[in-house]
């Protein structure tokens, strides 16, 4: 059985919902992408979460153990999730490396060193500025960090806009050795490999913050939350109050500008699904509305009416919340920057958007305003908190659902729940520590580009089957036939929709070859990122017959069970019958008060048939009918 009591308050959370907002740093929106955003969370979203959250806290079970009491035959469908969540965990992960080695360079290096122009995402532009240098006369001196020696040499100006920090490969096929670390002479002389061990040492830190269980992560999430809040409020408060606002402005006026066209005009329909897909691409990224998550959350907010009711609110408000305000907090630094280089208009559309925008156009903010590296050590360390708290949710999901069907198929694991999170922890994180290493690569990039093009394109189909099978399970239980109508008609054409747009995507990116900084995947690793999409929907088909299987009965009576479920859990108790809950508290509570002031009992009780003249040898031998000495 789930746990009894609410692991996670209320509060807590409100605070620990903050971590969708990590991709708000990549993936940027503006104008009518932003309206179409809210518009996309409040209709689609609302009754998902709603839905699934509700379940979990009556049920204490995450998405797998729902499935598997109430509706076998889905029960692929949990398996499903916990492999597409892992798989992004496994793509997520060395992102969040590099966004906490870019918090180490803030704090041991000055900004004019974030220079250079070998960075592989930015080489084409380094030419058309060295050409446009050489058409306009424009040069400076600028000071570099050569081995470790300060070296002066002409170069371009604004060169700093192309930041060197990493050597990667220009091909997804050179996967020979890890990347070069050529910011900083320190790390240079370390000697070892250091995005590895970056690696390593951050997973190892989201095993001792979930190896625990819930109750002690969500108390260090809590902590978590406002910390990053605080750190990004910082940023954005110094950008607004130290640069020139009138820049700040400008560019938040140009940004956010609501153009309707596509809306006023239907014929040009272009502008409208391009407008509308940013901000579902966002909503969807970000928040886990379609995944394992949610079902985990709301078990861990408990049973409680309060929390079954309000905890699905909470963590739709907080995203309405949090998620503009990465982009509003690096707006002040890329309008000044824009202003600034306005002559050369290097600023390409690309930078505003992707990993460009935190590992290219952000340090060249830094390092051109001349920003204090304490500020750049609090927006990069914020972005490595997000991402934190995303894999440790995610991974608190997947362990908890493991461990629950463990626990719930084998007794003997029952009495010991808590070794069980431990181990599984620990077995999930050295698989994914092995798993991540080829993301450490120079080709690391590649990698993760093509999972992240894998996971997603298969999306439309888990989101379908996902949500008539939660409403499915939510019509079975007892709560208002008012709201289970309501909210199961609402749910079904959200999730309509929104499969509607995954769909639609696949389709238009479907003859479309992977690419990434201008290389074309080969052949053989579009075949591998069709694979990887497809192994999550193999799990479907597989636990149902698993479940199948599991079941003793005829065939008829399997087949009952596999579109209704049981409200017994299925056990193996394999010879061990654990020990049974008592039904009343010991005697001796009872007992406490008893005695009177000169040691004597109040209610006496062992001689109280003598008193009354009982005599226990006329006591028929039938203990069921009296209390007897016999």
């Amino acid at each position: 059985m789930g746990e009894t009591f609410a692991q996670w308050n209320l509060v807590q959370l409100a605070f620990i919902a903050v971590f969708p907002a990590y991709i708000a740093y990549i993936r940027v929106v503006n104008g009518m992408a932003l309206v179409s955003l809210y518009v996309y969370l409040f209709v689609l979203c609302m009754p998902a979460m709603f839905i699934q959250m509700k379940l979990g806290g009556y049920n204490q079970k995450g998405i797998v153990g729902l499935l598997s009491q109430h509706l076998p035959i889905s029960k692929g469908v949990g398996v499903a999730l916990l492999i597409d969540l892992f798989l992004t965990c496994l793509y997520v992960a060395p992102l969040v490396c590099h966004f906490g080695m870019y918090a180490i360079i803030s704090m041991i290096e000055q900004p004019y060193v974030w220079s250079g122009c070998d960075n592989i995402w930015n080489t084409e532009y380094c030419v058309d500025i060295h050409q446009k240098a050489q058409v306009t006369g424009i040069n400076s001196e600028t000071t570099y960090l050569v081995n470790g020696v300060n070296q002066k040499k002409t170069t371009p100006e604004l060169e700093f806009f192309h930041n060197g920090y990493l050597e990667l490969s220009n091909s997804i096929d050179n996967v020979t050795g890890f990347p070069v670390w050529n910011f900083t002479s320190q790390l240079q002389n370390v000697g070892v490999s250091l995005l590895p061990v970056t690696l390593a040492v951050l997973w190892i830190l989201v095993f001792l913050f979930t190896a625990f269980g819930a109750r002690v992560s969500g108390w260090i999430l809590f902590v978590l939350g406002p910390t990053f809040v605080a750190m990004l409020l910082a940023v954005l408060g110094y950008g607004y109050n130290s640069l020139d606002s009138e820049h700040s402005n400008n560019f938040l006026l140009s940004f956010y500008n609501l153009d309707f066209k596509g809306f006023l005009q239907p014929v040009d329909t272009r502008v409208l699904v391009n407008t509308v897909s940013e901000g579902f691409d966002l909503l969807m990224n970000s928040l886990p509305v379609w995944t394992a998550i949610p079902v985990t959350l709301g078990k861990f907010t408990g049973q409680g009416k309060i929390s079954r009711n309000l905890g699905w609110l909470l963590v739709i408000v907080t995203f309405a919340l949090v998620i503009q305000v990465p982009q509003l907090a690096m707006a002040p630094y890329i309008g000044n920057l824009e202003a600034k280089i306005k002559d050369l208009k290097v600023l390409k559309e690309g930078s505003y958007n992707g990993i460009q925008l935190v590992f290219s156009t952000m340090p060249a903010a830094f390092a051109e305003l001349e920003i204090p590296p304490v500020y750049a050590l609090l927006f990069y360390l914020s972005l490595f908190i997000c991402g934190f708290m995303f894999l440790c949710v995610a991974m608190l999901s997947i362990v908890d659902n493991i461990v629950d069907s463990l626990t719930t198929r084998f007794a003997k694991l029952h009495d010991r729940k808590h070794c069980c999170t431990f181990v599984t922890t620990f077995f999930l994180m050295v698989a994914v520590i092995c798993l991540g290493l080829l993301m450490t690569t120079r080709a690391g990039f590649y990698y993760i580009i093509l999972l992240d093009q894998s996971v997603t394109r298969l999306r439309f189909i888990t989101v379908f089957i996902l949500a008539v099978s939660v409403i499915i399970v939510y019509v079975k239980h007892t709560f208002s036939i008012v709201e289970r109508i309501l909210i199961s008609i609402w749910c079904i054409l959200a999730a309509t929709a929104t499969a509607g747009f995954w769909l639609y995507s696949f389709i238009m990116y479907l003859g479309y070859p992977l690419k990434y900084n201008g290389h074309e995947y080969s052949k053989v690793f579009d075949l591998v990122s069709w694979i990887i999409s497809a192994i999550p929907y193999i799990a479907i088909p597989a636990a149902a017959m698993h479940s199948c299987g599991l079941y003793e009965g005829s065939c008829k009576e399997r087949m009952k069970y596999m579109f209704c479920g049981s409200q017994e859990e299925p056990r193996d108790y394999q010879g061990y019958y654990p020990a049974p809950e008592p039904s009343a508290p010991p005697a001796y509570s009872y007992n406490t008060n008893s005695y009177g002031r000169n040691g004597s009992m109040l209610y006496p009780m062992d001689d109280i048939h003598n008193k009354n003249g009982y005599d226990p040898e006329m006591e028929p031998l039938d203990t069921r009918l009296r209390s007897s000495r016999i």
